[in-house]
């Protein structure tokens, strides 16, 4: 069978989970013996990339990469035109009918436009969607802590009209958490589709480790250095909790990085590691005693607890949205509301 993948960010613009469950979904596809090829984005003058890879990958330039620098009353208009775009829309068409394949298996669509759904149905090509956040309810892509109303604004009700008829209703919508299905599901997105909660788990590499037992208890940050996942409140809890023999290791990038960093200024405790490889990321967690998940966002399913605990590194999270599915029993969960609750896990 021949099966397109669209998503909108791929190596070495990859940047999270969904972009890893991409990367694994089209190694098994291929590995299963299926003719595979990849669409996704690339910023605006960027130079064709040779990937490395035994599958075709076709970039289509898109400002996605500079939004973050727009000024906020500028972005309203981006989001417009990624609901609107005419330009990818034709793009993709004539990619799809070059390609001519047997299904198309779309991820995240902000950048590549919202119209995609509708560029498939046109052509008569099976679909099957993939969820990971909300970017469908609400243009940010994100529910926040206290903010939760947001999601049912006018605005974003204007917004969920449109792409509620754009995606209509794709042969099958995956989702590997109920509760970003039901957030769909409130708002009567897909009526006539399949729906299926795949949970992805990662097969244990070391079954049984335990974390490491020394004279130090080392706390994990694994993600983009934004606000919306908590790195600043960690850092800020982690200053006032107790015990010289704690570490906080803080691995990844993004803009808030320097914040960061000016914030934890005068805790010796604290050490930035950047953005490592995904095998010393793996390394880093077989030698930390917890993973620390202090998202202020509803997060649908982040495969960094999956991978964790995979390494049987035990993990604490916050309680919001969809990760109370993925802890088991040795997890921690605690309410991200109250800072002292997480004061108190860092210092046991």
């Amino acid at each position: 069978m021949k099966i397109g993948i669209i998503n909108n960010l791929f190596f070495p613009y990859d940047r999270g989970g969904a972009e890893r469950i991409v990367a694994n979904q089209t190694n098994t596809l291929q590995r299963d013996g299926h003719d595979v090829f990849l669409i996704t984005t690339k910023p605006i003058g960027a130079s064709p990339l040779e990937s490395g890879l035994d599958f075709p990958i076709y970039r289509l330039e898109s400002q996605y990469f500079s939004l973050g620098g727009w000024p906020i009353f500028l972005r309203p208009a981006w989001q417009l035109a990624n609901l609107l775009s005419w330009r990818k829309y034709r793009a993709l068409k004539n990619l799809l009918i070059a390609q001519k394949p047997d299904l198309i298996i779309t991820h995240n669509l902000m950048g590549l436009g919202f119209m995609t759904p509708l560029v498939i149905k046109k052509l008569g090509i099976e679909h099957e969607h993939w969820l990971h956040d909300i970017q469908l309810l609400h243009p940010s892509g994100l529910m926040m802590l206290g903010k939760e109303k947001d999601i049912n604004s006018l605005l974003a009700k204007s917004y969920q009209y449109l792409t509620r008829f754009f995606f209509a209703s794709p042969s099958r919508v995956i989702s590997p958490s109920k509760w970003l299905m039901q957030e769909h599901n409130k708002r009567k997105f897909f009526p006539a589709s399949k729906k299926i909660i795949n949970t992805i788990t990662t097969s244990p590499e070391q079954p049984g480790q335990l974390a490491p037992v020394g004279p130090e208890k080392i706390f994990l940050f694994v993600g983009q250095v934004e606000a919306h996942k908590g790195i600043l409140a960690l850092i800020n809890a982690f200053k006032k909790s107790l015990g010289s023999d704690r570490r906080l290791i803080i691995i990844g990038d993004g803009q808030k990085l320097e914040v960061a960093r000016r914030l934890a200024v005068g805790d010796p405790r604290i050490f930035f590691r950047g953005r490592l490889s995904h095998a010393d990321t793996k390394k880093a967690m077989t030698e930390a005693s917890w993973l620390v998940v202090p998202s202020l966002c509803y997060e649908n399913f982040p495969t960094v607890i999956s991978e964790a605990q995979a390494t049987g590194l035990p993990v604490i999270a916050s309680a919001l949205g969809g990760i109370p599915e993925m802890l088991s029993t040795k997890d921690i969960s605690y309410n991200p509301k109250n800072e002292d609750e997480l004061i108190k896990h860092l210092s046991n």
